[in-house]
């Protein structure tokens, strides 16, 4: 596994355990960032430290791929992008980044250098859902050449989320 993908304007790179603050700062305690997520908002530092030690015991011990996105000038981290899932060996995308970031591509840049190293590591086809309420989302996909295959009645099976119901579409790309 590569520990960093590099684009234009981003580093993507491997999850530090002192990524918990800037994480928590920068969009985990944000409701509108997590307003079309399976999790609420943190209300504290410790539940985004937690959140690090439960992702980076996940990768060592699944197959997951997760990279933190990082200005390339500053360092700045503002996002994650991972294979939140496998559905029949085949990986599902998902993704935050800090609200201060969006509307500037910087998502739709880190999704298709993402994309490209899912595919470099042997994966063919990959799939990717967001909620139909999340314009821009759903915009990032298409961009990034995903293909529309269907909308899902989602029911949220996270404690969080446990009284709301979603309509998410579903996407796919094949190479």
């Amino acid at each position: 596994m590569k520990e960093q993908l590099i684009t234009e304007r981003l580093i993507l790179r491997k999850l530090r355990k002192e990524d918990a603050e800037p994480m928590f700062y920068n969009w985990c305690n944000d409701p509108e960032v997590a307003k079309y997520t399976l999790w609420v908002e943190h209300q504290d530092v410790e539940t985004t430290k937690q959140l690090v030690d439960m992702w980076l015991e996940e990768e060592r011990t699944t197959n997951v791929v997760r990279f933190m996105i990082t200005l390339k000038d500053s360092g700045t981290l503002i996002g994650s992008i991972d294979t939140v899932d496998f559905i029949n060996g085949v990986p599902e995308i998902g993704y935050c980044l800090s609200r201060q970031y969006w509307n500037r591509g910087y998502m739709t840049e880190a999704c298709q250098a993402f994309i490209n190293y899912l595919i470099e590591l042997g994966y063919s086809k990959i799939v990717i859902r967001a909620d139909v309420r999340n314009i821009s989302s759903n915009r990032v996909i298409e961009k990034c050449g995903f293909k529309y295959t269907h909308q899902e009645f989602f029911e949220h099976r996270s404690p969080a989320r446990y009284d709301e119901s979603v309509t998410v579409n579903w996407y796919e790309l094949e190479k």
